[in-house]
């Protein structure tokens, strides 16, 4: 359960609904606020910074981002760590693309140079991303080879170099536009292009985060630490050691208790040796599990 469950006590279905609806909200709308050339407001300058913003519609822009990450974040919590690569491809390639096609017009090699650079280094993201999950993939099915059929990436892998290709179109779309040149394949609409695109980034982006959470997600630990498949737990020997502190209940002993497993759950050889006789024949799998649960104790009673 993330935030909004917790906080309007919903379904996770419920939830990821409703995350869903967010997410693409604040996208739509971060997505037109940063679109308007003219902007919403009086027009801010920073002569000492050579910065100029809208009064609403940049503070709007800003915030509907950010909000909107935290939305994608909380939907894929489970795979999230892995898509943190999307923004640096997203980022990357946006650069890269407006330089290219900025100063190539230019005749300056060196930018040219460097654009190739950061676009280059969008694709080793991408490739590494890749890297990540197909090696996620392999853990589990160490771990369970029974899930060896039902995990098929196959369908994932050929979907993530769209992410790639749809921010380049997309800010290639925005160079032109902003230079008020409609040749060059943007047929008289590159304004129209940039923003098909954009929802194109979006949609391959949150479908590149959901195929691996719908597929790897039940094999996953329930908080965000690391890759580890849940199938090493016995969750009755948890639920017995969290009854102690459900009954006498003590906020500082639970925080203190937290701190001792988060060392232990990051595989600390002091820590295991330290903290060991308390926990005879844990696997770090049930001290995440644990951890989880313990934080689940504090929120109740915090609320």
């Amino acid at each position: 359960m993330g935030l909004l469950g917790r906080q309007f006590k919903l379904e996770r279905s419920s939830e990821d609904s409703l995350l869903l609806v967010l997410s693409t909200l604040t996208f739509t709308i971060s997505l037109f606020c940063g679109y308007m050339e003219e902007g919403i407001g009086k027009l801010i300058a920073l002569p000492l910074f050579g910065i100029e913003f809208h009064l609403i519609s940049t503070p709007i822009w800003l915030l509907s981002g950010i909000l909107c990450l935290i939305c994608l974040q909380q939907l894929f919590y489970k795979i999230w760590t892995h898509g943190v690569w999307l923004i640096g491809v997203y980022w990357l390639t946006a650069f890269g693309t407006i330089i290219l096609f900025v100063m190539f017009e230019e005749g300056d090699y060196i930018w040219f140079v460097v654009s190739l650079i950061l676009i280059f280094l969008a694709i080793f993201l991408m490739y590494w991303m890749i890297l990540e999950i197909y090696s996620l993939r392999y853990n589990i099915i160490g771990q369970v080879p029974e899930a060896d059929r039902e995990i098929s990436l196959t369908d994932w892998l050929l979907s993530v170099p769209s992410f790639f290709v749809c921010t380049f179109i997309s800010y290639y779309y925005y160079t032109k536009m902003y230079q008020d040149e409609e040749g060059w394949f943007t047929f008289g609409y590159a304004s129209e292009g940039y923003l098909i695109f954009q929802f194109g980034v979006f949609f391959s982006g949150m479908y590149i985060l959901y195929l691996p959470q719908n597929l790897l997600g039940e094999y996953l630990e329930f908080s965000d630490l690391d890759i580890n498949t849940s199938y090493n737990v016995d969750e009755t020997k948890v639920e017995q050691r969290l009854i102690d502190y459900s009954k006498n209940y003590d906020e500082g002993k639970i925080q203190a208790t937290l701190v001792d497993l988060y060392r232990m759950a990051n595989e600390e050889p002091e820590a295991w040796a330290q903290l060991g006789e308390f926990y005879l024949e844990w696997s770090v799998e049930e001290v995440k599990l644990f951890i989880t649960k313990l934080e689940n104790l504090s929120n109740e009673n915090g609320n």
